[in-house]
């Protein structure tokens, strides 16, 4: 369309009239120079110059280089726009070919660029004084002015300056009666970052009205250019191009460009509009749209967002065209149309507000979808208030119309999720040193292979600590009542054939129906636990005493059936209190060493963590919001191995570990590394429920496996980070992670990983029992790149491969091609599809493509599903889009 702020601003109409005031009756005046000011009656005053030497230097002719032809003669004024041969010289554009550029300069720019737009230096040009406060200065290599007439007339090499504006010209004349400028031959009008070339303008004083015929522009920081036949200022400031064209591609490659009958920029509100736009890709129309509203400032504004196009083999060709609406200031709404060729239109829309003291957004989706052969549909609501108080009030409710929904669809809205969805309001009171929150917790389930969670209705939450004075004491406390419900499913799973069945083909149940005893519990609990430490710390050390008390306390009641539980003869008021005692001390040594020819801080942290809490019996209370943390070197230093408030673990170990770090001077670590393990004094008694509702065995192991982690920068292009657990009592290896990261520059990326975790025992709600297989095993790599061909091009792919599945999770590969004013994409992928409503016993391969188009200066034309994929799967590509040329 146009640049993005007019190319001149209001007081550039003072600047031409002012320098024109020469009615004063001289017939010539040679090589005439003067300086104009404001009078006390608001006229200009003008009067010639007789130091030279001080006037600001003149700007220097357009440079022709030895590989550009050579300028171009002077228009006539009769000649007509359809004839006007193409600009050859590009250097009367600012454009500096990439091979006469200086070193800096070229760095500055990206390697497919062959050249760049580059200002010359001027005086002013860099001037923010007021222009209310600028003289002008005139000069021409003659003036004369008509009495009879009333027409001044500088000609021959016209300058016109005031500060950081200037216009140069063959021919000025200020003709007095009618208050009308005019420039003629080779007008070029410069402001800082912009240039406008033309060859007539005329100006109405009086009214600020500016007409420029046969318009060439650039706009330096955008990198864009355009031409117009004709460009008017209006009276109320708002520029008016007509048949006006632009583009972000380098002078003389129009590998795209907009066209325009009709461009209105209004910079004071911030808005452009164009009519019958036109598409060209090398000059041959691909789009045409008869009316664009666009924004020329970060101002929102209301208008067409970059559509999305992909295929895919379980929706087919999907089509979103997003439209953006700016409502106010501080409301404004996204509607996302997505066709999807198998599925048929949804409609998505999202409704976002923002006050003082709260924000939030509305969402919405529905779909008539003729493959589920039903409407399938999603809103939600999402809220923070009183930013600005001690109140603050918390909203996240979801809710979709069946289990199977993100499984089957793509959302443009933010509510994606794996197992469910929330449904959760919260209230909290924030005090000095404490604070009270009021929750209400409820879920959807998002799939059907997963059992039903808790919902807590209410929660109900106290947090604290205290410094008791100068005593050095310190104390903690947490409290917290929750009403745990769930509505447990009955029957057997049913997807798009009926009932699921299993390799036997036998029917299988819901995950619920396999809950027994505890598990089917429902109730109040209270648990309290205050905590006191008496920390001491310096340069060299630090020495943390602590002890606290773990109680709990329940109201329970049983979704009782005949499975084998005694639900009559359980406790339905269990509970318990445990105290719990920690040492907790650390030291620190540091030095300094020379490590490959560069100087570093060497440290040595040894830590020691000691925790005692004694085994009491806790079989008897369910399982609301506990699990057993993931070990790792960060776990040996918990003083519970559970999360939630239903179990304390029983302890009576020494945590042990050492980390040391290389520190560079300026902070950075270059490495680290960490190694530590526990050692078990007594027997861990107290476990989790097996899948009967029973204690699980318990672990009479001396020592933890042995848990190592370690981050190593190699270089600026090189990094390294892993992370291992090796059990001492197997002699093998529990579990690990090793991640290599190459990327030289932003445009060069390599990612090489594995992950593996032995016997993996987690629960399998579809079977109501613990995958305890000792072969069990997550094995999997990812490998990543992104790697220039050439200056332009450039490969992308992903490969995640299951060894222990022997299968590919994930694989896409594809093209990138990147010019300095657009870009290209291509991918194809392949990746596993777990559709339960087809099938929860087998997994299917689901393929796609995906293809984005970026015009520079403009936006994603297709493709931001692209984006999505490749941020999320190929590490470093964010940190190279960012630093990106």
């Amino acid at each position: 369309m146009a640049y993005p702020k007019p190319p001149f601003r209001p007081s550039f109409s003072l600047l031409l009239a002012s320098g024109l005031l020469l009615a004063q009756p001289v017939v010539a005046l040679a090589a005439a120079q003067v300086e104009c000011r404001a009078g006390s009656d608001g006229s200009w005053v003008c009067a010639p110059l007789k130091a030279t030497a001080e006037l600001p230097p003149r700007p220097g002719k357009p440079v022709v280089r030895a590989a550009e032809a050579e300028p171009r003669q002077r228009v006539s004024e009769t000649r007509q726009p359809a004839t006007r041969p193409p600009i050859e010289n590009f250097s009367e554009l600012d454009w500096v070919p990439r091979d006469q550029l200086t070193a800096t300069q070229r760095a500055a720019i990206a390697p497919y660029c062959s050249g760049d737009y580059i200002e010359p230096p001027r005086a002013g040009r860099d001037d923010d004084t007021p222009f209310d406060e600028l003289p002008v200065y005139a000069s021409a290599d003659s003036s004369s002015f008509e009495q009879r007439n009333q027409t001044g007339t500088l000609q021959g090499d016209v300058l016109l300056q005031q500060g950081r504006l200037q216009a140069q010209a063959n021919e000025a004349s200020f003709d007095q009666n009618n208050n009308l400028v005019r420039l003629n031959g080779d007008v070029r009008l410069r402001d800082q970052g912009v240039l406008v070339l033309g060859d007539r303008a005329q100006m109405q004083i009086d009214s600020g009205e500016t007409r420029i015929e046969e318009v060439r522009y650039v706009v330096h920081d955008a990198n864009a250019r355009g031409s117009a036949e004709k460009l008017m200022r209006r009276d109320d400031a708002v520029i008016v191009m007509t048949d006006g064209s632009y583009t972000t591609c380098d002078p003389g490659r129009n590998t795209w460009s907009l066209h325009s009958d009709d461009i209105e920029l209004d910079q004071e509100k911030g808005w452009g509009e164009a009519k019958h736009v036109t598409l060209k890709v090398k000059d041959v129309p691909v789009f045409y749209t008869p009316y664009i509203y666009f924004p020329l400032d970060d101002r929102r504004q209301t208008g067409l967002l970059p559509p999305s196009i992909s295929n895919s083999t379980d929706n087919g060709t999907e089509l979103v065209t997003p439209y953006y609406i700016n409502i106010a200031p501080n409301y404004d709404a996204t509607l996302y149309p997505r066709m999807m060729s198998k599925r048929g239109m949804q409609m998505e829309g999202e409704f976002r507000y923002m006050q003082p003291d709260h924000e939030g957004q509305l969402s919405a989706s529905f779909l008539d979808d003729k493959e589920y052969d039903d409407n399938r549909w999603l809103y939600g609501w999402e809220h923070l208030g009183g930013l600005q108080s001690r109140w603050t009030t918390e909203v996240e409710y979801f809710d979709i119309s069946d289990p199977f929904y993100f499984q089957d669809l793509n959302s443009s809205l933010d509510a994606r999720s794996d197992t469910y969805v929330n449904q959760r309001g919260a209230m909290t009171y924030r005090g000095n040193g404490w604070q009270f929150q009021a929750a209400l917790h409820a879920y959807e389930l998002a799939t059907i292979t997963s059992v039903t969670p808790y919902e807590r209705l209410p929660q109900l939450r106290l947090d604290g600590g205290h410094w008791l004075g100068d005593s050095g004491f310190k104390v903690d406390y947490r409290a917290e009542y929750a009403y745990f419900d769930r509505d447990l499913d009955q029957g057997f799973l049913i997807g798009e054939d009926g009932l699921h069945l299993d390799a036997l083909g036998n029917a299988i149940l819901t995950p619920d129906e396999n809950l027994i005893g505890l598990q089917r519990a429902t109730g109040h609990r209270v648990s309290l636990s205050p905590r006191i430490s008496y920390p001491m710390q310096n340069s060299w050390g630090y020495f943390t005493p602590a002890t606290r008390l773990q109680s709990t306390y329940y109201d329970l009641d049983f979704d009782a059936r005949g499975d084998g539980f005694d639900y009559a003869g359980a406790d339905t008021t269990p509970s318990s209190t445990i105290p719990v005692a920690s040492l907790d001390a650390g030291l620190y040594f540091d030095r300094d060493i020379s490590w490959f020819g560069r100087d570093l801080r060497q440290t040595l942290e040894p830590r020691a963590f000691y925790l005692y809490a004694p085994d009491r019996d806790q079989d008897d209370q369910p399982l609301f919001d506990t699990n057993e943390n993931t070990f790792s070197y960060n776990a040996l230093f918990r003083d519970d191995r559970f999360s939630g408030n239903d179990r304390v673990g029983d302890a009576n170990q020494l945590a042990l570990g050492v980390t040391s770090r290389a520190l560079e001077s300026n902070g950075v670590e270059r490495a680290r590394a960490s190694f530590g393990q526990i050692l078990y004094f007594e027997d861990q008694r107290v476990q989790l429920l097996n899948t009967e509702g029973q204690r699980r065995e318990e672990n009479d192991s001396s020592t933890s496996a042995y848990a190592a982690e370690f981050m190593y920068r190699v270089s600026n292009a090189w990094k390294l980070r892993g992370d291992a657990l090796w059990d001492p009592k197997e002699n093998n290896n529990n579990a690990g992670s090793l991640l290599v990261n190459y990327q030289p520059e932003p445009r060069k990326v390599i990612n090489a990983g594995y992950r593996f975790r032995n016997e993996t025992n987690t629960f399998n709600a579809l079977t109501g029992s613990f995958n305890e297989d000792e072969n069990r095993r997550i094995d999997q790599s990812d490998m990543s790149f992104i790697w220039p061909l050439n200056p332009q091009w450039s490969m992308i792919g992903r490969w995640q491969h299951d060894f222990a599945g022997d299968r590919t999770l994930e694989a896409f590969g594809g093209l990138e091609y990147e010019s300095c004013c657009w870009k290209l994409r291509f991918i194809n992928r392949y990746w596993v599809d777990y559709n339960e409503f087809e099938s929860v016993t087998r997994d299917e391969g689901n393929r796609g493509i995906f293809l984005q188009v970026v015009l520079k200066g403009l936006g994603s034309v297709t493709g931001n599903r692209v984006e999505s994929l490749l941020d999320e799967g190929i590490p470093g590509y964010r940190e190279r889009e960012n630093n990106a040329f």
